[in-house]
């Protein structure tokens, strides 16, 4: 996104969200059984945050119409419910369920470094 400004995501998710951590590690296996680990990488432990928003049917439209114009290529910054602390992060997918009145949306968030 050179030149251009970040977006933020200021919708509150459902307390009730998961976080996946997979750190990337390489491994070096010697011929005795031993082996040594090392991360891999200075950005190895970004973490995937599955997110549940339920809203006023207006408002999903405008969170849907938000994570279209992002199009799961730009990044974009969010306030991580847990820590409080303002992360970069994509969502490469989220799917909304429209009510009546209401609408839930689900959507997966990737920390990144953007």
């Amino acid at each position: 996104m050179s030149g251009e400004i970040m977006e933020t995501f200021n919708w509150d998710v459902a307390p009730n969200m998961s976080v996946k951590a997979n750190p990337r590690v390489k491994t070096i296996k010697f011929v005795d059984g031993y082996e040594q680990r090392i991360k891999d990488g200075i950005n190895n432990d970004l973490r995937t945050y599955n997110v549940t928003l339920t809203v006023a049917r207006d408002d999903g439209l405008v969170i849907d119409a938000f994570l279209t114009r992002q199009g799961g290529v730009h990044a974009f910054k969010w306030r991580e419910p847990k820590t409080n602390k303002l992360i970069t992060v994509k969502c490469p997918s989220w799917s909304t369920n429209v009510k009546h009145t209401a609408m839930s949306i689900t959507a997966t968030f990737e920390e990144v470094v953007a």
